[in-house]
């Protein structure tokens, strides 16, 4: 038994050293009321859910979503602010690796995420008045540069200023946004949901976006180091270039490059039969959107088998339904034409290889080969960055190297795709995040260090009794033949107010007190005691609790936990540590622990021996 800030008192001390006061001892009542046998106490220990962890923004999931299921929308919103500052895009174009390990998907389905997500990012850019207004601080005085305004660098900058750093973001682009604005196509990232996200950032104050500014050109990497710090954020915006006679006829056009001309409204045309050379995400939003600008037939010629293609499943489903056609497991031997125009392309079977530095190279099939008729032939095989204008030693491979930071030298840090190769807008945005805190932590001269890890709450921990089985509900789609007439209508719509409220009212809360009151009801002893049904206003009064561990069988999002009498958390107050009179095992029931028992038994002998001997005498009376 132990009992915080407790000291017994010497009157209440037994022969036997170390044991606590018996229950049937009047003194000793008035130091454990119920009795000293519990040797398990239930704690609160909130864990991380699994989506959570997952986020590569690190945003609070649970959090939101219990909002939301109770209809706190703003209180949602800026949950989701705390970190990541573009719910309105990742709700559009996030990949959802939060999904993909959400506890749920073991019940029936996984949780709607990214659509709440979406839900919540459109009802803040809605709002009359800037719930962030009143919550940036003032200067602190020091000046950070971040080269790049797409995720990443938004990301830096917006997390940074909120840390009270006065930012000035370096784009090479004549409109904010990189390749959010010159990578995803308006069906799925519309214009104004972006210029909105951006307009919302710059309203924080101190943060200046200075467009056609490019880093190499305009501004050099000395410039860069007369910042009190700096964050580099490029992307990935060359297309990588096919290697393949032909390449050069005119009718041959970057996929990225191709986006991008069209993300910047600039006139772009394609032929009536395209080609797009490439198995990711950016071959699949080229093809789609060469439908949508008038070709009559798309196909994607992939390395990849239809299993092995890198494109986000529900967009190959829907890049399927609007009719772009697929060669998995092909190459393209070379690109054919007529007085420099493309008329068609030599394919062959192959496979997806690597060499040995792990380079992605094409296993040809020989004898496989034929003719395809096109007019138009767009390579999505790869980005790279130049980086030419970065000192030699920082560059390895295409890619800049940083520390475990993300830091290449001094206060200089990295992220995004030109640290780890192409990723997604929601990586970049973690990593811009990130960055932030880290040159907060550096200019505060305090040293860096690695996250703490965490515990993950598994499936298996959760009560899942008191969770019905309720299906997933699926965002509503624009039809196939009505979207894939125009560039700008969105392929998925959004979640009614509805609709948000029931999708998080599936979320089970893993490992994270949701305030559903079962501990504060099933407690037999009135020992769980709360001021405000909310995570975090539950307790425990142990002087009165037995341990019978109800409370711990009848949580159903496993934050409460048992563990044995004599476990305390480091740092906790002084604590008076005693062992119990009773067996600390699980299942004991009360059990009377060894030593006690022979002490008891020894009593119960002399005892019998002495009521023996008395009812001798009384017999020879």
């Amino acid at each position: 038994m132990s009992v915080k800030g407790t000291h017994v008192p010497d009157n209440l001390r037994l022969p036997f050293a170390g044991v606590t006061p018996a229950p049937t001892e009047e003194a000793g009542q008035e130091l454990f009321p119920t009795g000293n046998f519990r040797f398990y106490r239930p704690v609160y220990r909130d864990k991380t859910p699994p989506c959570n962890n997952a986020c590569p923004t690190g945003e609070k999931i649970q959090r939101y979503l219990d909002f939301v299921k109770h209809e706190r929308f703003l209180d949602g919103y800026l949950t989701i602010l705390e970190d990541n500052p573009m719910p309105s895009v990742t709700g559009r174009v996030c990949y959802h690796p939060c999904e993909g390990a959400c506890n749920r998907k073991d019940h029936d389905e996984p949780i709607g995420i990214r659509n709440v997500e979406r839900f919540l990012g459109d009802f803040g850019l809605q709002l009359a008045e800037d719930p962030l207004a009143d919550t940036v601080p003032p200067l602190n005085g020091k000046h950070v540069a971040v080269v790049g305004s797409g995720p990443g660098g938004l990301a830096c900058a917006y997390h940074l200023r909120r840390l009270g750093y006065q930012v000035t973001v370096l784009e090479a682009l004549s409109r904010p946004g990189g390749m959010l604005r010159g990578g995803i196509p308006h069906w799925h990232l519309p214009e104004e949901i972006l210029d909105a996200e951006i307009a919302k950032i710059e309203r924080l104050g101190d943060i200046e976006i200075r467009c056609d500014t490019r880093v190499g050109t305009d501004v050099q990497w000395d410039d860069l180091r007369r910042y009190d710090a700096c964050f580099i954020a490029l992307g990935q915006d060359v297309g990588r270039r096919l290697p393949v006679e032909g390449s050069d006829l005119r009718g041959v056009v970057g996929g990225l490059e191709f986006l991008r001309e069209a993300g910047f409204g600039k006139p772009v045309k394609t032929g009536k039969k395209v080609l797009v050379i490439g198995g990711g995400n950016t071959a699949s939003d080229t093809a789609r959107s060469a439908l949508r600008l008038g070709a009559e037939e798309s196909t994607i010629v992939s390395l990849e088998s239809r299993d092995e293609l890198l494109i986000v499943p529900e967009d190959l489903e829907h890049a399927r339904d609007e009719g772009v056609q697929f060669k998995p497991q092909t190459a393209c031997v070379r690109i054919l034409g007529e007085n420099g125009i493309v008329t068609g392309a030599l394919l062959c079977e192959a496979s997806l290889a690597k060499d040995e530095d792990g380079s992605v190279r094409p296993q040809m099939k020989p004898g496989t080969e034929y003719e395809v008729e096109c007019d138009t032939v767009m390579i999505a095989i790869g980005q790279v960055q130049h980086l030419d204008w970065l000192p030699e030693h920082l560059v390895s491979g295409g890619l800049v190297t940083i520390d475990a930071f993300g830091r290449i030298g001094d206060n200089i840090f990295a992220g995004g795709d030109i640290v780890r190769g192409p990723a997604m807008v929601v990586d970049a945005l973690g990593d811009g995040k990130r960055a932030a805190r880290n040159i907060d932590t550096v200019l505060q001269s305090m040293d860096l260090a690695p996250d703490a890890p965490v515990e993950i709450m598994p499936y298996e921990g959760l009560n899942t009794a008191y969770f019905r089985h309720a299906p997933r509900i699926e965002a509503p789609l624009t039809p196939a033949p009505e979207r894939v007439g125009n560039q700008r209508t969105e392929v998925t719509l959004a979640y009614d107010q509805e609709q948000a409220i029931a999708e998080s009212d599936r979320c089970m809360s893993c490992g994270v007190c949701n305030g559903c009151d079962n501990c504060y009801i099933v407690c037999p002893d009135v020992s769980v005691m709360r001021d405000a049904r909310e995570n975090g206003h539950y307790s425990i009064r142990t002087k009165y609790c037995k341990g019978c561990l109800v409370c711990v069988q009848e949580c159903p999002t496993g934050c409460l936990e048992k563990v044995p009498e004599l476990e305390f958390e480091p740092g906790e107050d002084e604590t008076v540590r005693m062992e119990t009179a009773f067996t600390p095992y699980d299942g004991a029931h009360a059990e009377q622990s060894l030593p006690i028992a022979q002490i008891m038994g020894k009593a119960v002998a002399e005892y019998d021996e002495h009521r023996q001997q008395v009812r001798e005498r009384l017999g020879r009376a």
